[in-house]
């Protein structure tokens, strides 16, 4: 088989996003003639490509010869695949294209059971182009159940689980089986998609994954109805497989398993944190009111704002140009924080602190000792990392999984990763001498994408965090050091003064 293009047609606008539509499951060329002749001729206007996914190499339709009329409408692809593909697995492969081809979003439709004509209704709704899944769903309607022998079954299985699913993943959809798919393309970079199954459960995965990126998901009626799966076991055994999907999402996000797949890029890694177990507001508790902060890897400067209202001016450093910086920042410099720290300030810091920093340095300690030239006779070293010996890590490993992500202890940016007696020793080296441990609960805001105000939240917090203090090596997520300087710089030593000739006594 080769590929095949047809003549030049009319080229959407320069500002127009740029989408191709994908077309799978097409048994021969009737069919694909069938499916263009079926999309509404205005929607050719608005499409870059058509191309035709072959799951399985010579099985699929050859590049079928379309009427004069189609020839002018669309450029006509036929993709082919190196082996036998499963369903999820030919997608991968269509968003691979996708990237590669720099589209904006992707139309995903079954020729042997959706309804080419309802396109229109996934391209007209009022959508940010390119920024949102949109779903054509077919359960919105609750009066008209599923097509089909055991319709009323399968519709009532999938009511139950799809309100489980909801309450699971927060979300509020009615058709999570739905194959029929508008898809923003360039999230897609940011979503490990290869990963994702290779069979049915890839579009319950994708879903998943846009909600862990915390791209909006809409979702439009297409009328009529059609059936996703072939036959009521089928169908059956597809919403069992959505709700095991869910499940082991929540069981990703709890760290009770370990998924590639759900480590999503979400761009800024940090937030400000607001439970009272977090590290955030323990730094912004040990900080005394109206003090001076010199606030080492600062990021965008997440902690001035709570310390703003402790009337604390706050300093910051960190290695980027200084973008989206909070406007509550006294000061900003920005300094490569593994080189030595040279700043036009003096020791005029009651506090330097460094908040989950040292992991990303090699050198490390030098940033430390650093610290010891800006702050105040009597001033504080607040110093923040993760722990890596908490027990959930420990399973992993007796399991056998130790995989690094976009975030969290096990970030791909860390470069040594820390257990108490091994932070502390850090600590003593850079010369300070420390007067106070904290500890902090797992991140159950994260987790739960709370603002952690909410009781539960607040509830599991607190009895975590009284656990973590009990056995600070192995229960808890971080540790944060207060210390104070024991060995002298050089500024702080001096020739003694000479007597005049003739003074002693």
């Amino acid at each position: 088989m080769s590929d095949v293009s047809a003549p030049e047609r009319r080229a959407p606008r320069d500002d127009a996003p740029r989408i191709a539509l994908f077309v799978f499951e097409a048994r021969d060329p009737a069919q694909v003639r069938a499916v263009l002749e079926a999309v509404p001729a205005q929607l050719f206007s608005r499409l870059c490509e058509v191309v035709v996914m072959e799951a399985r190499p010579g099985s699929g339709p050859p590049p079928p010869r379309l009427p004069q009329a189609l020839d002018a409408k669309c450029d006509l692809f036929v993709h082919r695949t190196p082996r036998a593909l499963g369903y999820g697995a030919v997608r991968k492969a269509a968003l691979e294209y996708a990237l590669r081809r720099g589209f904006d979003e992707a139309l995903f439709l079954r020729a042997d059971v959706h309804p080419p004509e309802r396109l229109a209704d996934l391209l007209g709704v009022s959508s940010d182009a390119g920024r949102e899944l949109v779903l054509g769903a077919r359960a919105i309607d609750r009066r008209h159940p599923p097509p089909g022998a055991g319709g009323l079954l399968r519709s009532m299985a999938h009511r139950l689980t799809t309100g489980f699913q909801n309450r699971l993943l927060g979300l509020h959809l009615h058709d999570y089986h739905s194959s029929l798919r508008r898809i923003p393309v360039d999230a897609m970079r940011r979503i490990p998609f290869q990963l994702d199954s290779d069979d049915r459960a890839f579009d319950m995965q994708l879903v998943i994954q846009c909600r862990a990126l915390g791209l909006p998901i809409r979702e439009v009626e297409v009328p009529p109805q059609w059936r996703e799966y072939a036959s009521q076991r089928a169908g059956l055994a597809g919403i069992l497989r959505g709700v095991v999907t869910a499940l082991d999402y929540r069981g990703h996000q709890l760290h009770l398993s370990r998924r590639g797949r759900y480590l999503v890029d979400h761009g800024v890694h940090y937030t400000l944190k607001q439970s009272r177990s977090g590290s955030h507001m323990q730094i912004v508790e040990r900080i005394a009111p109206g003090s001076r902060v010199l606030d080492l890897g600062c990021s965008q400067g997440l902690l001035a704002r709570p310390l703003r209202e402790k009337r604390v001016r706050v300093t910051g450093v960190d290695a980027g140009p200084g973008e989206n910086l909070a406007d509550e920042l006294d000061d900003y410099f920005q300094r490569d924080l593994e080189e030595p720290l040279e700043l036009p300030t003096g020791r005029v810091y009651d506090y330097v602190v460094s908040s989950d920093v040292i992991e990303h340095l090699r050198k490390r300690v030098e940033l430390l000792r650093s610290a010891r030239r800006f702050l105040k006779p009597g001033g504080r070293l607040i110093v923040s990392t993760p722990n890596i010996a908490i027990w959930f890590y420990r399973l992993s490993l007796l399991l056998g999984r130790f995989e690094y992500g976009p975030r969290g202890i096990l970030d791909e940016t860390h470069v040594h990763l820390f257990t108490r007696a091994t932070f502390r020793r850090e600590v003593e080296r850079a010369g300070f001498t420390i007067i106070h441990e904290m500890q902090t609960a797992l991140p159950f805001e994260v987790v739960f994408e709370s603002t952690g105000r909410s009781r539960l939240v607040r509830g599991l917090a607190a009895a975590y965090h009284a656990l973590a203090r009990a056995w600070p090596a192995l229960f808890a997520y971080q540790f944060i050091l207060e210390a104070e300087i024991t060995t002298l710089d050089d500024d702080a030593t001096s020739r003694p003064a000479q007597e005049p000739p003739g003074s002693g006594s």
